[in-house]
């Protein structure tokens, strides 16, 4: 073995990648991308949870009370002004049913409510009466790491609200909890699996759309496919359909997998189900096939794939909620196909919402797929 020549071969490689500004600039950019993401978002805590406040409290009953210390305690007032508002984010509401229905629709995660005697349960309890202070939580149990959040923050803010008024010790606060979505046996997987069906069918359809579509390209098949009378919207859709059977073939190996063996709860409709992991597939092989077309090998296919996996991974909601994610990035959510799939597929697997619950979420992934469909058959007459 010479070393004359591995030094020969190792200078060939490296001029190979310095006249490939692409490919050089993958090897700089996408470390540094996933550093920054991986770190912003790990470094997240859960933020900015929605939650609706019902408080009837009217306060201590100093008649009922008359020794008090405080003739101006109202516990529920103290309770809220000790709540931390970074983590959750409180809408004040006037009736306990509408502070439900907000749960029901999915616009806040809990709703909170005081009864009218709040106060003066609490009072009774320290003064010899069996009587004790309740917090009634009706909560949106569908993702077990929110629901955590939300009890770990009112039960801090109770016994901050005790302490400051020195009675942490005589009289806990009691908080019960009714579950419209869940229960209290609700596991981290039962949310987590539907997001990981949503990924697996995003990835494996962009992956062999962009590999395939590179070597049709770079061995003429799809030159000789288009120069037949067939048009490039058709071939695109034939695509888009074979990929979609594929989407659901994957997605009822995975659901049975989960059902069978991890024993996975699925709520909703099925075949709702199967509609979102369709437009899911759709969507991402449109979505292959216009980065295809800025690629003139595998090598420069294979650079596209971290961009649209590592967004999809740390800022769909996939792994934590979306509420976790730093407020600087959230934003970007909004932007990723990805995150309406995964949403309508918890809402649907997890809460049994229908048609009527999902239907902006489907909507946006319909017209993610028309939108990348019609792209890249534009863009495949024009290159072809």
């Amino acid at each position: 073995m010479r070393a004359s020549h591995v030094i020969a071969f190792t200078k060939r490689t490296l001029h190979q990648f310095r006249h490939d500004r692409r490919t050089l600039a993958f090897i700089i950019v996408v470390p540094l991308l996933m550093i920054l993401i991986f770190g912003y978002t790990f470094s997240g805590e859960v933020r900015h949870v929605n939650v609706v406040v019902v408080c009837e409290d009217t306060g201590l009953n100093t008649t009922l009370f008359p020794y008090f210390p405080d003739k101006n305690f109202n516990l529920s007032r103290s309770i809220l002004e000790q709540i931390d508002t970074e983590v959750l984010a409180i809408t004040h509401c006037s009736e306990l049913s509408t502070a439900e229905r907000a749960v029901e629709e999915g616009n806040a995660w809990a709703a909170i409510y005081f009864n009218q005697n709040f106060t003066n349960e609490f009072a009774g309890g320290i003064s010899g009466k069996n009587t004790s202070a309740n917090i009634k939580l009706i909560l949106d149990g569908s993702n077990p790491t929110i629901t955590a959040a939300i009890m770990k923050e009112i039960g801090e803010a109770a016994g901050r609200a005790l302490e400051s008024a020195k009675m942490k010790s005589q009289s806990p606060v009691s908080i019960t909890q009714d579950y419209i979505y869940g229960s209290a046996d609700t596991r981290f997987i039962d949310y987590f699996a539907p997001g990981v069906m949503s990924f697996a069918v995003m990835m494996v359809t962009t992956m062999l759309t962009i590999i395939l579509f590179v070597n049709e390209r770079r061995n003429g098949t799809l030159h000789r496919v288009l120069a037949t009378p067939a048009h490039p919207v058709e071939v695109v859709l034939g695509y888009a359909l074979a990929f979609g059977i594929i989407c659901i073939c994957q997605s009822i190996v995975i659901l049975a997998a989960g059902i069978l063996i991890f024993g996975i709860k699925v709520v909703g409709n099925l075949f709702l189900a199967f509609l979102v992991f369709f437009l899911i597939g759709t969507g991402h092989q449109g979505l292959g096939i216009l980065l295809s077309a800025g690629a003139k090998n595998e090598l420069q296919a294979i650079q596209f794939i971290p961009f649209i996996i590592f967004p999809s991974v740390l800022l769909a909601g996939l792994f934590w909620p979306v509420e976790s994610i730093p407020a600087i990035l959230q934003p970007l959510a909004y932007f990723i196909p990805l995150r309406y799939g995964i949403d309508a597929e918890r809402g649907i697997m997890v809460r049994g919402w229908g048609l009527e619950h999902v239907w902006m979420q489907i909507c946006v992934l319909a017209i993610f797929a028309i939108a990348t469909i019609a792209g890249s058959s534009m863009l495949l007459n024009k290159k072809e």
